[in-house]
């Protein structure tokens, strides 16, 4: 549900991050998942990434 999906502080810290950084946001959410163990454990789409930013 969309109302489960939430970005943590410092998960948005990183998303920003990484878009100073000229990391595209698709690579960024694939690091992130390895990072947290799986996709599944980041609490968050690759779609929210992008509309975070």
């Amino acid at each position: 549900m969309p109302s489960q999906r939430s970005i943590s502080e410092v998960q948005a810290f990183e998303i920003e991050m990484a878009d100073a950084s000229g990391i595209q946001s698709r690579v960024a959410h694939e690091f992130a998942g390895r990072h947290a163990g799986g996709s599944s454990n980041l609490g968050y789409t690759c779609r929210d990434h992008k509309n975070y930013l």
